[in-house]
């Protein structure tokens, strides 16, 4: 089927490495430009409390505005103001960005320190506890911070312990990625501060082009990395309901608008190996990896030095498509789609009875006229793969009947026929689709966006994970 696959454009992440295969070795290192960076950690805080979740208003485009350099670093100073919120007293920070396996240290001036702590008692929403009354942290701040710990100590007395922040920071940086989606810049290379992150911009098989991304996304996981559920006495991501939606709309929404981010379901899978939705989602990623425009991108890219695609060849993603959707369904069986694209990939691999029972099953299981299109299209497959051609082309005819302009089954029974030895049939299949009407070639062929309509309930996911801090901020 890939030989449908349309024009699009897709961003996916790289992984950086460094030349020599090891990670970098970086000194411990004080704090450079300390007071442009705290300032920017008080402006991001502020952000973080004030900001209109999925709005784009003046917090999101201010934050939006900085550079991939100054993101990086704001991970870095946010994952210890976090640090300090849950250890008052220390003194020694390290950071560990993703895909690292080795920590850097970070270190102070006295007068940097200091500040870093009263905005952890801002963010922790105890600015009136003895440690920070002997700080004299009240005395320095601005009316908007005051604002910030009276919603963050109002977060702790309802409960949600110091989470304010860190929820709302991720619901932040999520927008920003989401709805700012700051340009990429020229590659700096793989040296520097923090997590870093490399876009390749596609279009019908081919790179166009790379770019470096601000680690937004990146900001976000690690803040959630933090989240204690309530009664919990240490970060417990896993058992936290708004950390597994954040995950499951975020990732919906990188496929729905094909902005593929293979660390993203890595990072939500060790969170929730068993989540149902975060299984199926990381497969329709590697199955849309499989496909004929990324396989066509990663043979055209000419890969930036110390640097590597995050995407490997066709089988090797669809045998990960194929381990993701067999633990999907064992999860959950009941959703048809599941074991759709499940068949789907099983055909691709050419386990073709295996492909019909799935298909049979998803077919069974809806009356969805899309989803009975694509089963019936891609049993057609299965059946051709196994050589019952009687039973393939009744599937291919049962798709056409379900959507009469479409061209994919016409081309399917096509091949069909010539596989066949019919010239003619075959010649008799391609005339609906030579006689499409030029201001509708594809004929509302649905498998035009079958790589992204899996996401379809991305705006019902995001406005479910959003509802609750809307009402908050009114």
């Amino acid at each position: 089927m890939d030989r449908f696959v349309r024009s699009l454009v897709v961003v996916f992440a790289l992984v950086g490495a460094a030349v020599d295969g090891r990670a970098s070795q970086t000194p411990p290192l004080q704090m450079i430009d300390g007071g442009a960076r705290l300032a920017r950690l008080e402006h991001w805080l502020k952000a973080v409390a004030l900001h209109d979740p999925g709005a784009v208003d003046d917090w999101a485009t201010l934050v939006g505005s900085w550079t991939s350099e100054q993101v990086g670093v704001l991970w870095i100073d946010a994952n210890l103001l976090v640090q300090i919120m849950r250890n008052p007293s220390g003194v020694g920070f390290n950071v560990r960005p993703e895909g690292q396996s080795r920590t850097q240290a970070i270190r102070y001036t006295t007068v940097q320190l200091h500040r870093m702590r009263v905005l952890a008692c801002v963010a922790a929403g105890v600015v009136g506890d003895v440690r920070c009354m002997q700080l004299k942290a009240a005395t320095e701040l601005d009316d908007d911070l005051r604002r910030v710990a009276a919603l963050a100590r109002a977060a702790q007395s309802a409960g949600d312990g110091d989470n304010f922040v860190l929820r709302r920071g991720a619901l932040l940086q999520a927008d920003i990625a989401m709805l700012v989606s700051p340009p990429a810049e020229p590659i700096r290379g793989t040296g520097g501060l923090g997590p870093q992150r490399i876009s390749v911009q596609t279009s019908d098989g081919l790179a166009l082009g790379m770019g470096q991304m601000a680690t937004h996304w990146e900001v976000g996981r690690m803040l959630l990395d933090h989240v204690r559920p309530r009664a919990a006495t240490r970060d417990d991501p896993g058992h936290d309901d708004m950390v597994r939606r954040w995950y499951r709309a975020t990732a919906a929404w990188m496929q729905s608008t094909e902005k593929h981010d293979t660390i993203h379901l890595d990072h939500a899978r060790e969170i929730f190996p068993a989540d149902p939705d975060i299984l199926f989602l990381s497969a329709t990623q590697h199955e849309v990896y499989a496909g004929a425009s990324i396989q066509g991108a990663l043979r055209s890219a000419q890969m930036t030095t110390g640097w590597k695609f995050d995407v490997t060849s066709e089988k090797p993603e669809l045998r990960l498509a194929e381990g993701f959707f067999r633990r999907a369904v064992a999860a959950n069986p009941d959703p048809p789609e599941t074991h759709l694209r499940y068949g789907r990939v099983l055909s691709l691999l050419e386990r073709y009875a295996d492909a019909a029972r799935e298909l049979t099953i998803a077919l069974a299981g809806t009356a969805d006229r899309e989803q009975r299109y694509y089963g019936e299209l891609f049993l057609g497959a299965a059946e051709t793969g196994r050589r019952n051609f009687d039973a393939a082309r009744d599937a291919y005819r049962r798709a056409s009947e379900l959507f009469p302009e479409a061209q994919s089954p016409h081309i399917a029974l096509s091949e069909l026929a010539r596989r066949l030895g019919d010239r003619g049939g075959a010649l008799r299949e391609l005339q609906p689709v030579f006689a499409a009407a030029p201001d509708n070639p594809d004929g509302g062929d649905p498998w035009w966006h079958y790589f992204t309509v899996q996401a379809r309930n991305v705006d019902d996911l995001l406005d479910e994970l959003r509802r609750p801090f809307k009402a908050e901020s009114q």
